[in-house]
């Protein structure tokens, strides 16, 4: 049974399983103690320490941790790892912060290198939380999903066509085989914004006409220094490792990895509908020596029904930091600028509420999933159209051009092959995209 949870009360509902199970039995005449193993099993299952294992430890991934640990007192951190030596040391901070819920053996389930990822997979962990490099997610789904793990993926967990159609066949892989899957795009399991995209889907504001999203910042995140100060010891490859979100190739560009979060609240208000075409526009205000990615992007999506989106995100520094969306429909216009949601009919506010981002209510999801037995999977038909969407609109900026769903969607441009990949391997980025001249792949 595959289900999704959009609320609350759906939440809640799941911790009250067991009690509802036993009044419904005992209605139907089926007295509990006629099957004790049934209930046994589902006792175990539900106090059963969930072993987590963890792929990628910066600054994500230490928070991906955190939030889990939070989310379900009987989950344990059981097994790391990174690329890199340095990210493990925070395993130290988190036995401080969580005693007695690190376990890695002594160090001895803490692994560094490439091939880490599958180490970790294959140490006997329950949960497999992916959030190192974006680029390696399609290879590290597939290969945990065929261990049979449940998974968190990062955000962004594809870059390009045949890393999404990658993703898409092994959600579905997941799904068959009972496997619960969740993707951190956190905004669609903060309480605010659930309940007020579940008033608009009960229609508060009539029909969708149109929405504009707004993601922006004050600048790019690990910022990468003039790559003439790249030690000369240092590989290519190690030094994109050090700063991918500076590399269209790991990280997707910015409309991938950090605008990602307002043109998925687009899609949400768009009921997760594919766009028939786009065009955009972007670039750099300030370039990143060395780099590929752009600072900036205005993007234009239009509907098969003749509704149409506007997303507006940037990277840039000193300039004005927001994130919101304003969303109108046939009988009124719903807004939120981040912690604060209303609904404005007729002139008149019918509902407003604060809130914050949740990255715990994710993981109770996550959990409560997991342990009642539930397949939770929100990659299918909701957070694939999401990623295919953010890639439209950065082929449609990079190209110039009018680019339809079906010329996307027939994309073979692969950004990199990340299988074999290690330190050894060249690197040369692409050049940076030019609107015009730039072809579409």
């Amino acid at each position: 049974m595959t289900d999704n949870i959009t609320s609350l009360d759906s939440l809640e509902s799941i911790t009250a399983l067991s009690r509802r199970s036993f009044v419904k039995q005992a209605a139907m005449g089926l007295a509990p103690l006629a099957f004790p193993a049934l209930l046994s099993a589902q006792t175990k299952a539900e106090q059963k320490k969930l072993k987590v294992g963890i792929v990628g430890l910066g600054g994500r991934g230490s928070g991906a941790v955190v939030d889990i640990l939070k989310a379900d007192p009987d989950t344990i951190l059981w097994a790391v790892g990174d690329i890199f030596e340095k990210p493990l040391k925070q395993v130290r901070s988190l036995e401080k912060s969580f005693s007695g819920r690190v376990d890695t053996d002594g160090g001895k389930r803490e692994f560094i290198g490439f091939d880490s990822f599958q180490k970790v997979i294959d140490s006997g962990a329950d949960i497999i939380l992916l959030t190192s490099t974006p680029a390696f997610r399609p290879q590290h789904f597939a290969a945990a999903v065929a261990a049979g793990k449940h998974v968190f993926l990062e955000k962004p967990f594809a870059l390009d066509i045949p890393g999404l159609k990658s993703i898409v066949d092994t959600a579905k892989k997941a799904q068959a085989n009972n496997q619960s899957v969740l993707t951190g795009l956190v905004w669609r399991y903060s309480p605010h914004l659930m309940e007020m995209h579940k008033r608009i889907q009960d229609g508060a504001l009539g029909d969708i006409l149109s929405t504009s999203s707004i993601y922006c910042s004050g600048g790019r995140p690990n910022k990468m220094p003039d790559i003439k100060y790249k030690p000369p010891t240092m590989s290519d490859m190690e030094w994109a490792q050090r700063y991918w979100q500076n590399f269209l190739e790991l990280s997707g560009d910015g409309a991938l990895e950090f605008m990602i979060h307002g043109i998925d609240r687009m899609s949400w208000a768009m009921s997760d509908e594919m766009p028939v075409s786009c065009f955009a526009n972007g670039g750099n205000v300030f370039p990143v020596v060395g780099g590929n990615t752009w600072d900036n992007f205005n993007i234009r999506y239009e509907y098969a029904n003749g509704r149409s989106a506007n997303f507006f995100g940037r990277q840039i520094p000193r300039t004005y930091a927001a994130g919101s969306d304003d969303i109108i429909g046939t009988k009124g216009r719903a807004f939120c600028d981040g912690s604060k949601a209303s609904i404005v009919v007729g002139g008149k506010t019918i509902w407003e509420t604060t809130g914050d981002l949740d990255y715990v209510n994710e993981h109770k999801i996550f959990t409560q999933h997991i342990r009642s037995g539930k397949v939770f999977n929100d990659i299918i038909g909701k957070f694939d159209n999401t990623h295919a969407i953010c890639i439209m609109g950065r082929e449609a900026a990079y190209s110039g051009q009018l680019i339809t769903d079906k010329q996307l969607m027939a994309s073979t441009n692969s950004l990199i092959n990340t299988v074999g990949l290690d330190f050894k391997t060249p690197f040369t980025p692409r050049p940076t995209a030019e609107p015009g001249k730039t072809a579409f792949q």
